[in-house]
């Protein structure tokens, strides 16, 4: 351990010291010099012993490392409580950046959701677009239902006018009614003169005679006797 040590000699208030320490040389020289000046401007007025003067240098200095340790203590606590400052400051920053990365996260789900909600808008106007396309194919296909519904309608009613409406009667051919030439344009044909019938031949028989005959029995009415032709040659 000693050969670590340094042996410094150094001159103090005119006397020769010999010390050892672990210091440098240099270190213990510049404070011998220092004392020993203090010591020699108090002796400059006579006033004041060498030892006298030594003493109050000594005092100094203790009362400068005194200092310096109450400057160091102090120094010290203020080291601390900034030590402590940083510990919170740190504390707060990694608050704050947690804070901070939540709040990226909520800005970037917004930003996310702002873009789904604009897709849904687009979407929805989309579908709007659709929806009145499809009313619009709904009404002219309502349109149409109705305009059929009508024409059904009208031929069902139609069809029952016609089953509802009475059987148009046949025309009854009297003696009056010509039946081969219109009497206002063209003259009518004169009849042939009149045969004598033979006794031996037999009678023509009137298809018109014997329907109107068949009707009576029928229909309980008297049939008008009708003509044609074939009565011509009739006494």
């Amino acid at each position: 351990m000693e050969n670590n040590k340094n042996k410094v000699s150094v001159l103090v208030a005119g006397q020769r010291f010999n010390i050892i320490t672990d210091k440098s040389e240099k270190y213990v020289i510049d404070i011998a010099s220092e004392i020993d000046a203090r010591i020699n401007s108090m002796c400059i007025s006579g006033e004041m012993t060498r030892e006298r003067a030594a003493v109050l240098t000594a005092l100094d200095y203790a009362d400068d490392s005194q200092i310096d340790k109450e400057n160091i203590a102090a120094v010290k606590e203020q080291i601390k409580d900034y030590l402590s400052e940083i510990d919170r400051l740190k504390s707060n920053n990694a608050k704050l950046h947690d804070d901070y990365t939540k709040l990226k996260a909520e800005y970037e789900r917004i930003v996310a959701d702002n873009k789904n909600i604009e897709e849904y808008e687009k979407a929805a106007q989309e579908d709007k677009a659709r929806i009145k396309e499809l009313e619009a194919q709904v009404k002219s296909l309502n349109d149409d239902i109705e305009r059929m519904k009508k024409q059904a309608e009208e031929q069902a009613a139609e069809s029952i006018e016609e089953r509802e409406a009475p059987p148009e009667k046949e025309p009854v051919i009297t003696a009056d009614d010509d039946l081969f030439f219109d009497t206002e344009e063209e003259e009518p044909v004169k009849p042939l003169p009149q045969k004598k019938k033979n006794r031996h031949e037999h009678n023509h028989v009137n298809p018109y005679k014997q329907k109107a005959e068949k009707d009576k029995e029928q229909k309980g009415y008297t049939q008008q006797r009708q003509y044609s032709f074939f009565d011509i040659n009739e006494e």
